[in-house]
């Protein structure tokens, strides 16, 4: 496997966590040994795994925890960092969020999310026009 197609991956595994509330695959994803923060919209910046840690545990286990679907994934890898930009769809709304990504024993560990209002994601055709652009 591609190490974008593994960043994509574990990128997956981050909103597949949210979606299942799934607390211990929501751990298991974040770095254990490498300094981590989060910045939830309209929420104070978190840094250190304990802080991050315990408010993922709380979104994920509220009654209220909002039904977030990720679109328009893109990759970009760095050596031994990478980082994910991709649309949030939360209730009737878009944020764009960063996932910042980690090698740590051979794995893709997140070492920052933050997220932030946006329009909605590009159409496949705009992403292409972009792409061709770009190229």
């Amino acid at each position: 496997m591609s190490d974008d197609a593994a960043v994509l991956f574990a990128n997956e595994a981050f909103y597949l966590a949210f979606d299942n509330r799934d607390v211990k695959a929501m751990q298991d994803l974040w770095a254990q040994r490498a300094s981590v923060t989060c910045i939830h919209p309209g929420w104070r910046a978190l840094s250190g795994r304990d802080d991050v840690m315990e408010r993922w545990e709380s979104i994920l286990n509220s009654p209220h925890a909002p039904k977030i679907t990720c679109h328009s994934a893109s990759a970009r890898v760095h050596g031994e960092v990478a980082y994910v930009i991709c649309y949030e769809h939360v209730d009737n709304t878009f944020l764009v969020a960063t996932n910042v990504f980690l090698r740590e024993d051979g794995a893709w560990k997140l070492v920052h999310h933050q997220a932030g209002a946006s329009p909605s994601p590009p159409s496949p055709e705009e992403t292409s026009n972009h792409l061709e652009r770009v190229q």
